[in-house]
């Protein structure tokens, strides 16, 4: 439901100019979010122990299905909070005009980059994979990014998106080193290879 919203959005802002379609795009993002809470909510007790999917790459618990629902909802909250009301208040003859009078509507990207955090943050949560891992992370962070230096005229917005990047890309280059080095020395990325790995070496040396 996320991606399938994630590629509407994407094709409504491709074939659309007007920028008063942000509040559209923002029911559009709080049904999908919704909608992928309930989702989560009612598999809970289906799960018995765990569900491994793409050949382990993805695992799901029922403890992932509860932190998933939480994610969900504290996101829809956050969109109805924030997103539904004009950037700008044009002001005709002392009267304040909401809705289609507005000339400046909030950023039609907004739930976009919402949604792609989002899905950055569920695939962290389920993934079992160290390139998967570092995929999910990068995923949600390019969305912080544009998140955090989305107002252009503010100075401190675009300073600290700049900071964030910086120390972003610092991380990922030590993320990626680490996954080299476990890569080198078990020949595997998987969180379970790795484990089972360790866990026969920790053997084979008490054992001498």
């Amino acid at each position: 439901m996320l991606i399938l919203s994630i590629i509407l959005i994407l094709l409504s802002n491709a074939v659309n100019l007007r920028r008063d379609m942000a509040i559209l795009y923002n029911r559009i993002s709080l049904v999908s979010l919704f909608y992928c809470g309930l989702i989560s909510y009612t598999t809970i007790n289906i799960i018995s122990k765990s569900i491994g999917l793409h050949g382990g790459l993805l695992l799901y618990t029922n403890l992932n299905n509860i932190f998933h629902a939480f994610i969900f909802i504290v996101t829809a909250l956050i969109l109805v909070l924030t997103a539904f009301y004009p950037a700008k208040i044009k002001i005709l003859h002392n009267t304040i005009n909401l809705g289609k009078k507005s000339n400046q509507f909030k950023i039609v990207e907004y739930p976009l980059i919402i949604l792609f955090i989002v899905t950055g943050a569920v695939l962290l949560i389920s993934t079992n994979d160290l390139i998967s891992i570092f995929l999910a992370i990068e995923l949600q962070s390019y969305g912080l990014y544009i998140l955090s230096t989305i107002y252009r005229n503010s100075e401190l917005s675009t300073t600290g998106g700049l900071i964030y990047f910086l120390l972003g890309g610092l991380s990922s280059c030590f993320i990626l080193l680490g996954t080299a080095l476990l890569y080198s020395n078990t020949g595997s990325t998987s969180l379970d290879n790795i484990y089972i790995i360790t866990n026969i070496s920790d053997l084979t040396l008490n054992n001498l």
